[in-house]
């Protein structure tokens, strides 16, 4: 007999237990540490404040990313006011992304233009 799936606890009970959960008081943004880099993410998510706003600067508007990311327009409102009124914590995160984005890519210059192996 096939034993029981384990029941997985919803991501808001995992991030919201977390030690020191938020370091800002704000009701769609949270800083979790160990969680996207501690940096701001909307809240009991883990999606960035940094990728809500970049794509916005690419075009896309409020209601365009509610659909997107199936969460509703308010807290995708709230990311972006977050990025108003916090502009330097939130470009600290794209500086702290693209840094690493160009290291994995320098690490990994030799697997450029060899075949997948297959």
């Amino acid at each position: 007999m096939l034993s029981p799936q384990p029941r997985r606890r919803p991501l808001t009970d995992t991030i919201a237990s977390r030690d020191g959960a938020s370091a800002t008081e704000d009701p769609y943004v949270a800083e979790y540490p160990g969680v996207c880099g501690g940096y701001p993410v909307l809240r009991n998510t883990r999606i960035p404040v940094r990728t809500i706003v970049g794509v916005h600067r690419r075009g896309v508007d409020v209601d365009e990313l509610t659909e997107l990311f199936g969460i509703a327009r308010e807290r995708i409102q709230g990311a972006l006011d977050y990025y108003a009124s916090h502009p330097q914590r939130v470009d600290e995160d794209f500086e702290t992304n693209r840094r690493a984005s160009e290291e994995l890519i320098e690490r990994n210059a030799h697997l450029q233009g060899r075949p997948w192996p297959g």
